[in-house]
């Protein structure tokens, strides 16, 4: 596989995060707050879903991670750093 073929794969991995995690961001759209965090915020549905045993705690946290992971590397002005990083967290292997 060329460079800029896997280059292309793991920025599309990125753009179609959402479809992993299809489950929180349904819960998320009863959250009090549409930019709610789910960390601190009140009423959110995504907590109450851990609290509850719907969502487990480690998912959400994978999430987490991810999300905010995601959010990085997209900022990043030189992609292949950008994937060098994201291959040193091992950022798209389940926990």
């Amino acid at each position: 596989m060329g460079f800029n073929k896997k280059v292309n794969e793991i920025i599309n991995s990125v753009e179609n995060l959402d479809n992993e995690f299809e489950d929180i961001l349904k819960l998320s759209r009863g959250c009090k707050f549409s930019n709610c965090s789910h960390t601190t915020e009140p009423d959110c549905a995504v907590k109450k879903a851990i609290c509850e045993g719907v969502l487990s705690e480690e998912r959400f946290n994978y999430y987490y991670r991810i999300k905010h992971e995601v959010e990085y590397v997209s900022e990043q002005n030189n992609k292949t750093k950008a994937i060098d990083y994201m291959k040193q967290k091992k950022l798209f292997q389940k926990p």
